[in-house]
């Protein structure tokens, strides 16, 4: 249990700072972030449990002591009840699968053990994700093996060097610069697959990410879902699915990735846009909307529903076209 002894009393950030220490990847550095960030406010005890991850963890209480007037009060924060009230909001539309879920501070994935990599990453960004804090600093983020993982099924960064794919973020860095433990949590290599660098990670899918965060603004928020594909080529009369794999590990490399933007509209219905594109090197000519696909061809391909809460009726616009079965 941590205990912190506030010094006066306890304001909405500080109520913020305590409640996103739930879904820290390790307590002694929430802990610490704490500290940094609104420690000024409390007195606590170096005095802790340390915890790998919270996903091992079936229930801890934070207390905190604010002294309000002249009386003590006293507020406990049950983590596990925030934690899951959060990744409920994350996954508000559906989970595409229920194996292997992995929890973090503002994004949860499924992760293969067969590929070494995520199967789907959900976000759900808002302007308080997006915006920069400018006591985040991304060069302070390192790339690390998820010691949640079994270590069989595991990528290293050894497994990517040399390799000549980049370190690709499928939850990206730039989504989540309003926290250093929330922009470190999507350097989890568990959030990572090999991408090609040139014209994909660095030009064409940057700019797909780009996109998500713009409609976020407009919209007030974003649900974005994303994810690798193993997808077939045709070889003479037959169809055959083949992909690399790299490292000691064999880690996979997709042959495409897709990314799926949901929001609300101001006609009461949603927004759509479904997005996939192949593992390999763009043209700059090329404008991501023509990587647009119907949301069904990447069910398809993944094998899991998108966002199967939603009725398609209550889809307002598909990848920019008025849906003419629409009920509002």
């Amino acid at each position: 249990m941590y205990r912190f002894v506030a010094k006066a009393a306890l304001t909405v950030t500080a109520t913020v700072g305590l409640a996103e220490l739930a879904t820290r990847p390790s307590f002694k550095d929430a802990l610490q972030d704490f500290k940094s960030n609104i420690g000024s406010l409390f007195s606590y005890s170096d005095e802790f449990e340390d915890f790998s991850r919270w996903g091992n963890i079936e229930k801890i209480t934070i207390t905190a002591k604010a002294k309000a007037l002249a009386n003590d009060s006293e507020v406990s924060l049950n983590l596990e009840e925030i934690a899951i009230e959060r990744r409920n909001e994350i996954m508000k539309y559906g989970y595409p699968t229920m194996d292997n879920i992995k929890q973090f501070n503002d994004h949860v994935l499924a992760y293969s053990n067969v590929h070494k990599g995520p199967l789907w990453v959900c976000e759900h960004l808002t302007d308080y994700n997006i915006n920069l804090n400018k006591s985040v600093n991304r060069s302070q983020s390192k790339f690390v093996s998820d010691s949640t993982v079994p270590p069989i099924f595991r990528s290293y960064n050894s497994d990517f060097l040399g390799s000549g794919f980049d370190r690709g973020h499928l939850a990206a860095a730039a989504n989540h610069r309003h926290s250093q433990l929330a922009m470190n949590d999507t350097f989890y290599l568990s959030n990572i697959c090999p991408q090609i660098g040139k014209g994909l990670n660095r030009s064409k899918w940057n700019d797909l990410e780009k996109r998500a965060r713009a409609l976020a603004r407009k919209h007030e928020s974003a649900y974005v879902l994303t994810g690798p594909l193993f997808l077939p080529t045709v070889i003479g009369n037959e169809k055959f699915v083949k992909y690399k794999l790299i490292g000691d590990n064999n880690v996979a490399v997709p042959t495409h990735f897709f990314k799926v933007i949901l929001t609300r509209t101001k006609m009461g219905g949603f927004a759509l846009e479904s997005y996939v594109m192949p593992n390999d090197e763009i043209r700059d000519d090329i404008p991501i909307s023509s990587y647009l696909v119907p949301k069904s061809a990447i069910e398809k391909g993944a094998g899991f529903m998108i966002f199967d809460y939603i009725a398609d009726s209550q889809y307002y616009t598909i990848n920019g076209v008025r849906n003419p079965d629409f009920i509002s």
